[in-house]
């Protein structure tokens, strides 16, 4: 059994500066999206605790969504100071990345949009980087 059996389609969006959005999208294949709100909610009481823990691996094939090229992880001030993000991904909690459990292609959609049409979207909440080194480094990513 894979320890990482999961995909999810990464949603990063840019702005210009007269307004036009962007969306950069990225497969990850190769990761473990953990949907534990109930238990978060009885154990927390907090009804706005986290949906979702997504489990990243530094080794996560990441993948253009739409031409299928192989992206490189970017800390998010490089991502942003960027020309060409078009091999680029990033993590960063607000409401400019978010993601969906599986292959949700929509390029030019925003996440009200996705998530209106699709289950098991989320905005990134939280980035933990656990840096262990060798194959136990991830990122752990909380979604709601």
């Amino acid at each position: 059994m894979d320890m990482f059996p999961h995909t999810v389609t990464l949603y990063n969006i840019s702005e210009d500066s007269e307004y036009h959005i962007t969306s950069n999208i990225t497969l990850l294949q190769g990761v473990l999206l953990d949907a534990s709100k109930g238990v978060n909610v009885r154990t927390s009481g907090i009804e706005g605790a986290d949906a979702v823990n997504l489990y990243i691996p530094f080794s996560v094939s990441a993948l253009d969504g739409m031409s299928g090229k192989k992206k490189r992880y970017v800390g998010p001030k490089e991502y942003m100071e960027s020309e060409n993000k078009d091999e680029l991904w990033t993590l960063e909690p607000g409401n400019k990345c978010f993601f969906a459990k599986g292959r949700i292609l929509k390029p030019g959609n925003d996440f009200q949009t996705i998530n209106r049409e699709n289950d098991d979207v989320y905005r990134v909440t939280k980035v933990d980087e656990k840096d262990f080194g060798g194959e136990m480094s991830h990122w752990e990513v909380g979604g709601a």
